[in-house]
């Protein structure tokens, strides 16, 4: 596998968490912009945090993985 291929599938893995991250949240009644999310740091803190105040683990688990996206940013 080349490096391309490697980089399109961790983008593609990124992509899923995000919809993922999206779906967990819209299930709360939090909706979530997808398109913004993926360009608006300031906006993906404000989501993430959101989502780590929720009482599902999973999407606490999801908002964590977000916020270490945000600073590897």
């Amino acid at each position: 596998m080349d490096a391309t291929t490697e980089d399109t599938l961790a983008c593609d893995a990124v992509f899923l968490d995000l919809v993922d991250f999206k779906w967990l949240m819209a299930g709360l009644g939090w909706w979530v912009d997808l398109s913004r999310l993926r360009r608006d740091m300031a906006y993906a803190g404000e989501c993430a945090r959101r989502g780590l105040s929720s009482e599902s683990s999973v999407l606490r688990r999801r908002s964590q993985k977000l916020l270490a996206l945000i600073s590897a940013a």
